[in-house]
């Protein structure tokens, strides 16, 4: 590495992570400010992008409110696997 080379940036603010300790209502209103600012974060330590946050709240509202529930007590990484594979998102596009 040259030592005249620029380091690394980092984003100014960082990225946000937010914990639930496992409250649905706390990821759902995670999933829904992600796509309201059109930004990434960290929800549990886990990285949710703009695309599977859209699909995940998507899926939600089209739930009935037993399904809600279901949906809400799934980890954040599993949420947004099976909104995605509701949606029909194979990853081979």
């Amino acid at each position: 590495m040259k030592a005249d080379r620029e380091p690394t940036r980092t984003r100014m603010h960082g990225t946000r992570n937010t914990r639930t300790d496992g409250d649905g209502a706390a990821k759902l209103a995670a999933l829904r400010q992600i796509v309201a600012e059109r930004q990434y974060a960290k929800i549990d330590e886990v990285m949710v992008d703009l695309f599977s946050a859209s699909a995940a709240t998507k899926v939600y509202d089209a739930l009935s409110a037993e399904n809600q529930a279901r949906f809400l007590a799934l980890p954040v990484e599993k949420m947004c696997a099976v909104a995605l594979h509701l949606c029909g998102y194979t990853g081979k596009e």
